[in-house]
């Protein structure tokens, strides 16, 4: 049997189709972007959207949703799906401000964060791997087992300070990797997320198209049998996929406790649903076998470009975050049907 490890390698019109598909839905939510800004000079919050604040702060929400997305594409490309990433990012926040405040009374500042960084990122490590033993070695349902882990983990969240935050703001180092912004007195700040976004996406998007870890990784998602009786591991690549989501899950925990300036127990609420929206919106497919960073970060894009609108223009904007969500989800996934029944 031969293996075609994943559609943007394989030979001939199938492989073309699949660029054209993803070129398609990339340009399409580039338009829609573009739609949403020109729309805004007619609002009253045309001053207020199109400032420079604003802008840093759209660019800043972008990186940081952006982060874990791309970790929620890879397990999507591999017909997985990863749910428990908004508790995963508020149990490695508090595990990083627990550390770093208390190791903190007996090292240096820069030492403590060090290792609480690290400590929470290991921690997110180990969680992808037993997601992905458990989906692979005992065959639960994805689904299952990442709801199940975004329970516990909102649990242990709360329970790891007695539901109380740990604030952060004697270790301002740590602070200004979520808060802090490149050359920020020349015409084209940078804040310090999108850098670290742009590094991530850089990564995984050479790891997608340029490996053969990633050639497995579409292969596994788009056909799973074929791929395991040509000889692929698909446990490992199960193991990378989960590993990489929950480790930019946890990238996600310690920045957003960076941004919010406290490890808090209730953060990222919802945000595992803001990241499969996000990836689908970009172009990944819930069955499996497609997507891409750049249509993630595109999605993201989106979003926050909407958040952003309706937070300015609406009275009460944070009722309608779960209609723009699910509104959104609903007309990605249809444009995907529609897409693969004509063919292209």
């Amino acid at each position: 049997m031969t293996l075609t490890l994943a559609p943007s390698e394989s030979s001939g019109s199938p492989g073309r189709r699949y660029r054209s598909w993803l070129a398609s839905r990339e340009l399409s939510v580039i338009c829609v972007i573009a739609l949403v800004c020109l729309a805004m000079p007619f609002t009253e919050a045309r001053s207020s959207f199109f400032s420079d604040r604003n802008v840093l702060n759209i660019a800043r929400q972008v990186a940081l949703l952006a982060i874990f997305a791309i970790g929620e594409t890879v397990v999507i490309i591999s017909a997985g799906i990863d749910l428990s990433l908004g508790s995963l990012i508020a149990f490695t926040g508090m595990i990083t401000a627990l550390a770093v405040t208390r190791l903190g009374e007996h090292l240096s500042p820069g030492s403590s964060v060090l290792i609480g960084v690290s400590a929470a990122l290991v921690i997110a490590l180990v969680i992808g791997c037993l997601h992905a033993t458990l989906i692979h070695r005992l065959q639960l349902p994805p689904f299952v087992v990442t709801l199940a882990s975004l329970l516990i983990l909102r649990s242990q969240a709360l329970v790891s300070n007695d539901q109380l935050p740990v604030t952060l703001e004697a270790y301002p180092g740590l602070l200004s990797l979520a808060n802090g912004t490149l050359f920020e007195d020349s015409a084209a700040p940078i804040p310090v997320p999108v850098v670290i976004m742009a590094v991530i996406a850089i990564v995984m998007a050479f790891i997608l198209s340029r490996t053969r870890t990633g050639r497995y990784i579409y292969s596994v998602g788009s056909n799973e049998t074929a791929t395991r009786l040509s000889g692929v591991n698909v446990y490992g690549v199960k193991l990378f996929a989960y590993g990489t989501s929950a480790v930019l899950g946890g990238v996600a925990g310690v920045l957003w406790a960076a941004y919010g300036g406290q490890g808090d127990p209730l953060a990222g609420q919802s945000y595992e649903l803001d990241a499969v929206a996000a990836s689908v919106v970009g172009g990944a497919d819930l069955m499996g076998g497609r997507g891409s960073v750049v249509g993630t970060v595109l999605g993201a894009t989106l979003l926050m470009v909407i958040f952003s609108a309706i937070n300015l223009t609406l009275t009460k904007p944070d009722l309608w975050r779960g209609t723009v969500v699910g509104g959104v989800l609903v007309l990605a996934v249809l444009t995907t049907a529609l897409q693969q029944r004509r063919g292209t």
